[in-house]
């Protein structure tokens, strides 16, 4: 796996603190299936139910509205945020809304610096769609920062592409906790756990199954790369989803395993990184920690790919071979997982005494 370590900037010793840490934190999954059942009213949720939505009614939200809930989340962040985001609005930088022969999905491309970021959505209305303009805009502030690096430094390697991305969002969840309704709040946590699952601990998931069909001495047959699967999986849902037996062959839809060997913990990597940032954030007790903060935040994404992950959270004073920056990332999931657990007893107190 070393040759994906050099392409992801990232040490061998950082990629395996990583995983130590999600691994030792697989408890956290089986704990929210288990109350995910309960709310879907199933004594036993399958590998097929988890991903269920919670929402009793679909959201209509226009956007207009959904931008405003960004750039509110952006202005209370940085006022740099609030003004690359609003140059783009301006200025026709967005394409928005799905139309005849255009191309699902969404995205924002960095294109070259001596132009600005390109940015495709689809916005349908829904609540996800507001967090999918959040996590666009954010590639793009970083992209219209990074441009000053030039075109060879611009871009950035996975394990910090999604800095920016991801920070947005959990700006956009920040404001959104404090303007929905308890109702509304319980479908919020779970996607954004759901969210978070998907791409912080299956990941590591994939990447134990990788490491341990590469160690075999000798060729594997179909039923050995189940079996691995399987019990990688069972390692992070633990009793709180029975898998079917389809389960077991899911790891031959997954490309990365074939043409891009060692991809996943990128993703795993990215986001608890992300989680770190935000939690150290979080952490500041007053405006001029904070501004302090955010301007070394601004400088980090101003950088792109100019330095390596390590050398850009050493400047917050963090090391990313330590356990204890990874510990400060899965501390934010462990905060999200209680407020959505006392959000759903509140829940079942009210229905208790009705």
């Amino acid at each position: 796996e070393s040759f994906r370590h050099i392409s992801n900037a990232a040490t061998q010793k950082s990629v395996d603190k990583l995983i130590d840490v999600v691994s030792a934190h697989y408890g956290f999954v089986g704990e929210y299936y288990q109350i995910k059942a309960k709310l879907l009213g199933l004594k036993a949720l399958k590998d097929y139910d988890r991903y269920a939505p919670l929402e009793s009614n679909a959201c209509n939200l226009p956007y207009d509205e959904a931008l405003k809930l960004v750039l509110k989340s952006f202005g209370h962040f940085s006022k740099t945020f609030k003004d690359i985001a609003l140059k783009a609005l301006n200025k026709g930088w967005v394409d928005s809304h799905p139309a005849p022969h255009k191309r699902g999905g969404a995205f924002s491309h960095g294109s070259v610096p001596s132009a600005h970021p390109y940015v495709l959505l689809n916005y349908t209305n829904s609540r996800r769609d507001v967090f999918t303009i959040a996590h666009e805009f954010g590639h793009m502030v970083h992209q219209e920062l990074s441009k000053t690096q030039g075109y060879l430094n611009m871009d950035t390697p996975l394990t910090t592409a999604e800095t920016a991305s991801v920070f947005a969002e959990m700006l956009l969840f920040d404001t959104l906790k404090n303007t929905l309704s308890k109702e509304d709040l319980i479908p919020l946590y779970a996607g954004k756990l759901e969210d978070i699952f998907s791409t912080l601990f299956r990941q590591v998931v994939m990447t134990h199954f990788e490491r341990r069909i590469h160690a075999q001495g000798d060729e594997l047959k179909p039923e050995n790369f189940d079996e691995i699967w399987r019990e990688e999986n069972e390692r992070m849902f633990g009793s709180s989803l029975k898998l079917s037996k389809n389960y077991d062959g899911w790891w031959c839809y997954i490309p990365h395993f074939v043409h891009s060997p060692f991809y996943c913990y990128a993703y795993s990597y990215g986001q608890l990184l992300v989680l770190a940032l935000f939690g150290l954030y979080k952490s500041q007790q007053t405006p001029q920690s904070r501004e302090k903060f955010i301007q070394k935040y601004t400088q980090f994404l101003s950088l792109g790919g100019s330095k390596s992950p390590k050398e850009l959270v050493s400047a917050f004073g963090l090391n990313l071979e330590s356990d204890k920056f990874w510990l400060i990332g899965m501390g934010e999931v462990q905060k999200m997982l209680e407020e959505f657990k006392e959000l759903v007893n509140a829940q079942d107190s009210i229905f208790s005494g009705i």
